[in-house]
């Protein structure tokens, strides 16, 4: 099953998301993917960095540029070995794994980003899968999931509380 979390942008839900991976983990699930953390320049997000679940490396993955060369993601430029990066976390992941994901964006909306190697493993049956997608896009990519066939879907909305035990209870009822 795939457990979508999802709020505003800018909302906190990477840092809830990080609190929460230690509890899954202490209740036994094996939890492996990537967290895009916001790289911060003083008050201004500089960019994010892709942070490897299972081995704890952390890859420059978007930053901010005037005159970037080549994609770009909003007001970010892309790495492009931060993006192969998220592809090889993407495709040694395992069906018994609990498998996160943060996040998809435009980007992989219009095929691009990490959604070739992502794709698939989303609309596998059987698969445990953690997406987080910004609330503004949430339809479009419930919409994508419905229209491919792909599996039953839950969403938690990032809580007010911030209580990460809200979300690993949702997990944990949503297991395969």
């Amino acid at each position: 099953m795939t457990t979508i979390l999802t709020g505003p942008k800018g909302g906190g839900k990477t840092t809830y998301l990080a609190a929460a991976i230690p509890l899954l983990r202490e209740r036994g699930m094996t939890v492996a993917g990537y967290l895009s953390e916001r790289v911060m320049a003083g008050a201004d997000v500089e960019g994010y960095d892709l942070s490897d679940l299972r081995t704890g490396e952390r890859l420059r993955l978007l930053r901010r540029a005037s005159c970037p060369e080549g994609e770009t993601v909003g007001q970010f430029a892309v790495d492009p070995a931060g993006f192969a990066a998220a592809g090889r976390i993407i495709a040694r992941s395992r069906p018994t794994e609990l498998f996160v994901l943060d996040e998809l964006g435009r980007l992989e909306l219009s095929g691009r980003g990490v959604w070739p190697a992502a794709g698939p493993i989303l609309m596998e049956k059987g698969r445990n899968v953690l997406v987080v997608i910004r609330e503004g896009l949430l339809d479009q990519y419930l919409a994508l999931f419905s229209a491919a066939g792909g599996p039953a879907v839950s969403v938690v909305r990032l809580p007010a509380s911030k209580d990460p035990e809200i979300l690993v209870r949702a997990v944990a009822e949503n297991r395969n």
